[in-house]
């Protein structure tokens, strides 16, 4: 029996095979982490380029071909071979040039219902039956990715307090994305051997499947917990009382600076500009050295990505004191880790529940988004001297109208980028 690999065939589909022999390889992705020494060199092997022309060549002495040129040993599974009908001196026919080892390996071998697996320290060239293994079972932690995150977002505005929630594990959404995603018919819910059941007291799933199987498995979990592997730290403060000679002072017109600078998306009543990172510096300073503004800085929030949280109080003095605004904030980062957005509800506990504001805006990573949360009159009191006792009596009387602020600085924090920064060294 003859097996040929036509020379137009191999050069009119190489750019279109390539990517198709690394989406069919996902199993040869990464070494497992028990790899040999020698197998570590094997996988890396396989990575480098090599050229072949030969026609009607003996499948063996392609196989050494390639074996001499990237020094790794190769082994033909004569049970695999005799499973698809061929033999050693099966001829075949194959031109590349300066593609991977591994590359060449399944274009080569697929055409004929081969595979290759590294085991034992050699690649051994076998059937794509037997190269997937008998069966085995493997149990995966995944409390990480079971347990869902509150996503809830800030609360309606009828609502006076978030109502919290403590989701409970759900194996059956991870369970479902497994076998949809990860070889689809070899699972016995559609007529294949491998299983797979949660184990509740370990928070682990039980998963029956052959080797390569479960290396995808492994992929599909390290990949989600890759994406899942971002936090947003929010930096935050209130400016309350702040009087309309404020801005003058510091030199920004709050309100040209709403209609002329860059603003973040908002459809919501809230409006906000971004700040840089010296005009937050100055807004700081002179917060601070102003005797009729009140600068309170919130306790920093980490979250998970579309996690909820509230700020209802902060600390001073070794005492929390309520927030004359509490909120509740959900920031969601987009797809490019560039920005932000912040769903945003803040509220007036001394008003109705009715006085309830609730925005939407986007802000670049690592900047400060200035928004404008309540306007009020603020009273002082003074005394006169009543006609007919001489007494002194206190009034109240109505001064200028001030205004509170809430700035916002979102970082979004990435594990294995701050793990390398830490440990990089200088």
């Amino acid at each position: 029996m003859r097996h040929y690999l036509p020379l137009t065939f191999l050069m009119l589909t190489l750019a279109a095979a390539f990517s198709l022999v690394d989406a069919a390889d996902s199993s040869n992705a990464k070494p497992p982490a028990n790899a040999s020494p020698l197998e570590l060199k094997t996988w890396k092997a396989l990575q480098q380029p090599i050229s072949l022309t030969m026609e009607e060549m003996p499948l063996s002495e392609v196989l050494r071909e390639i074996s001499r040129q990237n020094g790794i040993n190769l082994f033909l599974d004569s049970l695999g071979l005799q499973e698809v009908g061929l033999t050693p001196k099966t001829p075949v026919t194959i031109e590349v040039k300066g593609i991977k080892s591994k590359s060449v390996l399944n274009l080569l071998l697929e055409p004929m219902d081969l595979a290759y697996i590294i085991r034992d320290e050699v690649v051994v060239i076998t059937s794509r039956t037997r190269s997937l293994g008998k069966p085995y079972v493997a149990s995966y932690p995944v409390a990480d990715l079971a347990v869902p995150v509150p996503l809830a977002g800030p609360v309606p505005a009828d609502e006076t307090e978030p109502v919290p929630n403590t989701p409970a594990i759900d194996f059956e959404s991870l369970i479902d994305l497994i076998q949809s995603t990860v070889d689809p018919e070899s699972w016995e819910t559609v007529g294949g051997n491998g299983s797979i059941q949660p184990h509740a007291a370990s928070q682990s799933l039980v998963i029956r499947q052959t080797s390569q199987t479960h290396q995808r498995i492994e992929n599909l979990l390290t990949e989600l917990r890759r994406q899942q592997d971002c936090q947003i730290s929010l930096e935050m403060h209130f400016l309350e009382n702040v009087p309309e000679d404020f801005w003058e002072q510091i030199g920004l017109d709050l309100d040209k600076q709403k209609t002329t600078r860059q603003q973040p998306q908002n459809n919501g009543p809230l409006e906000g500009i971004i700040l840089t990172d010296k005009e937050v510096a100055l807004l700081l300073n002179e917060a601070q050295n102003n005797a009729r503004t009140n600068l309170i800085q919130a306790p920093q929030v980490t979250l998970l990505n579309a996690q909820t949280a509230g700020v209802t109080n902060y600390t001073t003095g070794g005492k929390q004191h309520p927030l004359q605004h509490p909120c509740y904030i959900q920031p969601v980062i987009s797809a490019d880790r560039r920005d932000i957005r912040l769903n945003l509800r803040i509220s007036n506990p001394k008003l109705s529940a009715a006085a309830m504001w609730t925005c939407v805006n986007t802000v670049p990573d690592r900047q400060t988004i200035l928004i404008e949360i309540a306007q009020q009159k603020t009273e002082i009191p003074v005394t006169v001297k009543t006609a007919d006792t001489d007494e002194l009596v206190y009034k109240y009387t109505s001064v200028e109208q001030t205004r509170s602020f809430l700035f916002i600085r979102p970082k979004i924090i990435v594990q294995d980028e701050e793990e390398k920064a830490l440990f990089s060294g200088p």
